[in-house]
């Protein structure tokens, strides 16, 4: 199918998305049914389901009369090439990815017609590549059915009944009222619903943050809905009132009628955010939204993003300096407030950054396994010094290493590791005139900045001294910083973050590679919003470099919460203009396999 300038192109898709399991196809496709599909002029077609987007190419017209009609669930892809024996198979397969990720097609599980709640399960599968969670409508819904939700109407338990039963038939099986504040959170719990009024509300988010259980909040009397307060992520009701107020109740819905109308109303969408978040298809907006409803005004307003407060009576703690007054009057931390703001941490590795991949003609070249310069070797006295091996490994073609993948050892040397820093952390300085120079960079990054820069401390690595290295990308080669085996401290300061696992991965590492965000070179350019993008950049860089150590046959262990300050010290950065973002625990995977049976 042929694109326009800004479209995704299926050529050669299938090739790509065989390098990487999240990027598979389903096994049995099916082509998902509510969609609404509109032939627009020109031959092009706009499929509207849970994202709006247009396809249009010259093969269109014979993929929506041939191709489809086969794409029911019932046949692999191989049955399908086969049904076309004088098409490319590998054309065949481009267009089933493209339309796969693009939300077209779901994992058929072989149910009929008569499956339970078809018209539900087929509304589902419309939305199941918005979050990625689920393959097929069945695993979305019996995710609903198997999730535990209470609900607690404090003065307002006619719609927390309602909701009940809404919830039932749409399939939650262990849906019950509580009938107090301390019920919610006793026994397995996934999620709280608590229709009530403030005071009740910060009561029920007390008992669930002590418990760790995520609750949505609704207020009939203000008609709000939200937040939806994850413990230690997201904003809860004291919150959003320290940040917006309390709104006030509509004198307009005096009528009792009227009233229990929009209640119902109001019930409906709160039982939309409970399927959404327990299906897994949607992010819920509560978590990052606050709606308020005008229903005497037929309006509505949404508060675009709630933070969490650190400084929060119910759910921080002390987090000084506080140096913002909201309008509240509420003392806050500005740093942390505007650290907390950031949607996309660095350990959100999950994204499929890959899947945009095939669309970036720079990225595409990557997959090609091209000769590599020779490393240049930095002049005498410059104050970096290269173990050989290593900086044999940067001279290698840029492939060689990632060829190795079905042969590997699984072993962690100066080879792997220099290919794992030169795919990820790499690139190329192109001279220009008057003495300019451009890089081009292997990992994407805001501004192309490179704001995640490496520093590795090796403890076991064939042909490294131990020490803390930092990665010089236009050296291609390690720049000592200081010797010595520094796991110990590193794993304490994983310890102080709370996970004594990632602290034993750490320790025993054989090389872990901090990855330091660059924060003032990026604000230099971007300002307050260049903290952000360092976070991004951090996580895009994490999440590449657990793609290669899979390649290569190594064990990655990405490490999130740790004592800043001390892994600061380690590597010698000051925390602030460079500072530690996250660690990633290097080990063979033979070794691993060694340490596992013991």
């Amino acid at each position: 199918m042929s694109p326009s300038d800004d479209a995704y192109e299926a050529r050669d898709l299938s090739r790509f998305a065989e390098l990487y399991w999240e990027l598979r196809c389903p096994e049995r496709p099916r082509f998902v049914e509510d969609l609404l599909r509109v032939t627009l002029p020109g031959g092009a077609l706009h499929v509207v389901g849970g994202e709006a987007q247009i396809i249009q190419g010259a093969s269109l017209p014979w993929v929506m009369e041939n191709l489809v009609p086969l794409l029911d669930g019932t046949r692999t892809v191989g049955d399908v090439e086969a049904a076309f024996p004088g098409v490319v198979a590998s054309d065949l397969r481009d267009a089933i990815h493209l339309m796969h990720m693009h939300g077209m097609l779901e994992e058929g599980e072989g149910a009929g017609a008569d499956e339970p709640r078809r018209a539900q399960r087929a509304f589902f599968s419309r939305y199941l590549r918005r979050t990625g969670r689920n393959r097929s409508r069945g695993e979305a819904q019996r995710a609903l059915e198997g999730a535990r939700v209470r609900a607690l109407g404090d003065g307002d338990a006619p719609l927390a009944g309602m909701l009940v039963t809404m919830l039932r038939e749409a399939g939650v099986a262990d849906v019950r009222l509580a009938a107090s504040a301390g019920e919610l959170a006793q026994g397995e719990v996934d999620l709280a619903v608590v229709i009530g009024d403030q005071e009740a509300l910060e009561a029920a988010a007390r008992a669930c943050i002590a418990a760790r259980v995520p609750m949505l909040a609704a207020n009939a009397g203000t008609w709000t809905i939200g937040p939806l307060t994850i413990p230690g992520a997201s904003a809860c009701p004291a919150c959003v009132r320290l940040q917006i107020g309390a709104a006030a109740a509509d004198p307009a819905l005096d009528d009792g009628a009227a009233r229990a109308l929009w209640g119902r109303a109001l019930v409906s969408r709160v039982a939309q955010h409970v399927i959404f978040h327990a299906s897994g298809l949607l992010a819920v907006a509560p978590l990052e939204h606050v709606e308020v409803w005008r229903p005497g005004a037929g309006e509505t307003a949404l508060h675009p993003f709630m933070t969490r407060l650190p400084g929060c009576p119910l759910c921080g703690g002390d987090a000084p300096p506080r140096t913002a007054t909201l309008p509240s009057g509420h003392a806050e931390s500005l740093a942390r407030m505007f650290h907390n703001t950031t949607v996309v941490q660095p350990w959100h590795i999950g994204q499929h950054a890959g899947m945009q991949a095939h669309i970036s003609p720079e990225v595409r070249k990557l997959q090609s396994t091209p000769a590599a310069p020779s490393p240049r070797r930095p002049p005498e006295g410059a104050g970096t010094q290269v173990t050989a091996p290593l900086g044999a490994a940067f001279g290698a073609p840029a492939g060689a290493a990632l060829s190795r993948r079905r042969g590997a050892t699984g072993t962690l040397d100066a080879g792997a590791l220099g290919a794992l820093l030169e795919l990820s952390f790499g690139g190329r300085v192109e001279r220009r005139a008057e003495g300019e120079a451009h890089v081009r960079r292997n990992t994407a990054s805001a501004g192309n900045l490179g704001s995640a820069e490496a520093y590795v401390a090796v403890a076991r690595v064939p042909g490294i001294a131990a020490g803390v290295h930092r990665f010089e990308l236009a050296a291609r080669a390690l720049a000592p910083l200081r010797a010595g085996v520094v796991a110990g401290a590193l794993a304490r300061a994983a310890l102080a973050g709370g996970s004594a696992e990632h602290a034993a991965a750490v320790e025993s590492a054989g090389a872990v590679i901090v990855v330091v965000g660059s924060v003032a070179r990026a604000c230099s350019k971007y300002y307050a919003r260049g903290y952000t993008y360092a976070l991004l950049d951090a996580g895009l860089m994490a999440h590449r470099v657990e793609l290669l150590a899979q390649e290569l046959g190594l064990a990655a262990t990405a490490v999130w919460t740790f004592d800043d300050e001390v892994v600061a010290g380690v590597v010698g950065v000051d925390g602030i203009d460079l500072a530690p973002h996250l660690l990633i625990a290097l080990r063979g995977a033979a070794t691993e396999a060694r340490d596992v049976s013991r």
